[in-house]
């Protein structure tokens, strides 16, 4: 299960999300959230626990995912692109191959 405050802020908007972010030193737990068709371009999700997140169509251009763990999320379909995923765990992930995460 999610953490709810971390829910919470995340679904009031990147602006907010990233503004928490900044004055938070937290690792994000999303764990098991369901994040489907979410709009999460350009958010700082760096080092979020979202293992086994529900992520098929979600928008994650430009996210910065690096050192996040994403073991058994489903990506399927989401917009990897220009992702920062340096260090990000992703074992047993699915993914829409067609994505292009940057390095």
């Amino acid at each position: 299960m999610p953490n709810e405050e971390h829910l919470k802020i995340l679904n009031q908007g990147i602006e907010q999300w990233n503004k928490w972010r900044l004055e938070n030193a937290i690792k994000p737990d999303l764990w098991d959230a369901e994040l489907s068709g979410a709009d999460l371009r350009g958010a700082d999700l760096r080092s979020a626990k979202l293992s086994r997140a529900m992520l098929f169509d979600a928008e994650l251009f430009e996210a910065d995912l690096s050192g996040a763990i994403l073991s058994g999320a489903f990506l399927t379909g989401a917009s990897l692109t220009g992702a920062k995923l340096s260090g990000a765990y992703v074992s047993r992930s699915t993914r829409n191959a067609s994505a292009t995460p940057s390095r």
